[in-house]
């Protein structure tokens, strides 16, 4: 009972922590379209999550990320 309550607290934390960020893809200064979103405490955790999503799991080429 302990390890499902300690669980449930510690999910619910991570959850209320952090903030879902849409990202945008640039190339060549200019944007391509699309967009990921992720889940980050920080404008800076956002563009490193995009850009390790649109390199590594979607194949896609990109020169910089720009997150709201």
């Amino acid at each position: 009972m302990k390890k499902i309550v300690l669980g449930v607290l510690v999910l619910g934390g991570m959850l209320m922590a952090s903030s879902k960020w849409t990202c945008y893809r640039y190339v060549n200064g200019s944007p391509t379209g699309g967009v990921v979103y992720v889940y980050a405490n920080s404008k800076a955790e956002a563009t490193k999550k995009a850009l390790d999503k649109y390199i590594n799991k979607l194949h896609y080429r990109v020169d910089s990320v720009n997150c709201k």
